[in-house]
């Protein structure tokens, strides 16, 4: 959600007004977006993430660890978080102007609950005295809200990293039509008549409701795909999959091939990316990285899971903080490059990685190898007419007084929400949660309670969304 007036009218007005002006709305919002990622310096920043494409290890290496450095020593002049908690572990600036990567266990860990209840304390007075600041709120990967705060520039330079190593790897451009299955309410009723998607015109993109996926409206997407002809499909994984899914229990493929899937989200299995490829006709890619941008790994053609360290330094560590070597899983610690309005350092984004043991075919070595990602625990939801949704934790976005939530799936239409919270939290927000829920599946019972904490599984994460039904049925 953007923190502008145009993202509030949009937001305010949206749900009432006529297909055709939501689609007129949401093209002059993109307008506006296409120009905050790829106005200003944008290609500047492609050609530096494509000159770096092609270095060794050595030259990486030097400059990742001059602009930790930079990003390390503006922090502790800038950031009140860092200056606070620096000094108290007796680090000051003469230590920081020497740090390298290899150093970093040397600095605290920054906890995700930190910066969920303080976001303010991480943001840069310079930036925020010199530019204009951008607000995203998100439940993140998990049901725990965090705000993501950052300039236009930091946008940019977001989206060109991306423009290199997510899409120009597989083969495609985020300047090409693109379709997208991801959270926002496109089609604002929880049950609703076709059509499923909306139109943005300014950018040729294609929004699918990732809330409506069901063998009953399988056909409405199919139809929107072939008619629009989006040359990538962005999104969610697991809702693609679940569309290519369906699309293949009923015959249906698309009429054309796009050049590529990127996709994100949710882990990506082999057997998604052959279902997906059925349907779709094209290949998939795999994107992993974090709301708060502060890190980026992604496929390349060889099929390996890259961590970009001049986007984002990635560490696997153990429960003291330090390295763990390839082959072993750890907590995933990331230092942003990218973001001076935000600095995150050893920020803990909640889920677990292992490093691969084998260098890539591709010949990028100078770019880490994931051999996998541990996280994001969650059930897919099945709505009472059959449709299934992933990504159901969003419920909490916006919801500063809830500190972290998760979503029970007891029947199709029955659903228990238990949600950690501040004192603050009442019935206004019950009642937004509730509406949200109808919003999303139409007519359900839900049943909310406060809870002192939630449960984690073995390895310390709590699983965001649960679906009863969906163990009972074996998806």
């Amino acid at each position: 959600m953007r923190d502008d007036k145009m993202a509030h009218l949009l937001e305010r007005f949206y749900p009432y007004a006529p297909v055709w002006l939501q689609n007129l709305g949401i093209s002059l919002y993109g307008l506006a977006w296409r120009n905050e990622r790829l106005g200003g310096d944008f290609e500047q920043y492609v050609s530096g993430f494509r000159e770096r494409d092609r270095w060794s290890p050595q030259p990486m290496q030097a400059y990742v660890d001059e602009q930790l450095r930079t990003v390390l020593l503006h922090a502790y002049d800038q950031v009140p978080y860092y200056n606070r908690v620096w000094n108290e572990a007796g680090i000051d600036g003469s230590e920081l102007a020497h740090m390298t990567t290899a150093r970093l266990p040397r600095l605290p860990i920054t906890l995700k609950q930190n910066l969920r209840a303080a976001p303010e304390e991480f943001v840069a007075r310079d930036v925020a005295a010199r530019h204009k600041l951008h607000r995203y709120y998100t439940s993140g990967s998990t049901g725990t809200p965090v705000t993501h705060i950052c300039t236009s520039e930091a946008h940019r330079r977001f989206t060109a990293a991306r423009e290199v190593r997510s899409f120009g790897w597989a083969g495609t451009s985020v300047r090409r039509s693109r379709s997208m299955i991801g959270g926002r309410l496109v089609v604002p009723k929880g049950v609703a008549t076709p059509p499923y998607h909306r139109y943005n015109l300014a950018e040729r993109q294609l929004y699918f409701s990732a809330f409506h996926i069901a063998p009953g409206c399988v056909q409405d997407y199919v139809r929107a795909f072939n008619r629009y002809r989006p040359r990538v499909l962005t999104g969610y994984a697991y809702s693609h999959y679940l569309l290519a899914r369906m699309m293949c229990e009923q015959g249906l493929a698309l009429d054309y091939e796009p050049d590529a899937l990127v996709l994100s989200s949710e882990k990506v299995t082999q057997e998604m990316k052959q279902v997906i490829r059925s349907a779709c006709r094209a290949r998939v890619y795999e994107e992993y990285g974090a709301v708060e941008n502060c890190m980026l790994a992604t496929e390349c053609e060889c099929g390996s899971l890259h961590a970009s360290p001049d986007f984002g330094i990635m560490e696997i560590v153990d429960e003291k903080g330090e390295p763990v070597p390839p082959g072993v899983a750890g907590r995933i610690l990331c230092t942003g490059l990218l973001n001076e309005a935000q600095p995150l350092v050893r920020y803990e984004i909640g889920d677990l990685g292992v490093w691969s043991c084998e260098s890539c075919q591709c010949g990028r070595r100078h770019l880490p190898v994931l051999q996998e990602i541990v996280g994001r625990l969650e059930d897919v939801i099945i709505g009472p007419n059959g449709r299934e949704l992933v990504r159901f934790h969003g419920i909490f976005i916006g919801l500063p007084s809830v500190l972290e939530g998760q979503v029970i799936q007891e029947a199709s239409d029955r659903f228990v929400v238990k949600v950690v919270a501040t004192t603050d939290f009442g019935s206004k927000e019950k009642n937004l949660i509730q509406s949200r829920f109808a919003e999303r599946l139409g007519p359900v019972s839900v049943q909310i309670e406060q809870v002192r904490d939630i449960p984690r599984t073995d390895r310390g994460k709590f699983r965001a969304v649960i679906s009863r039904l969906s163990h009972q049925t074996g998806r």
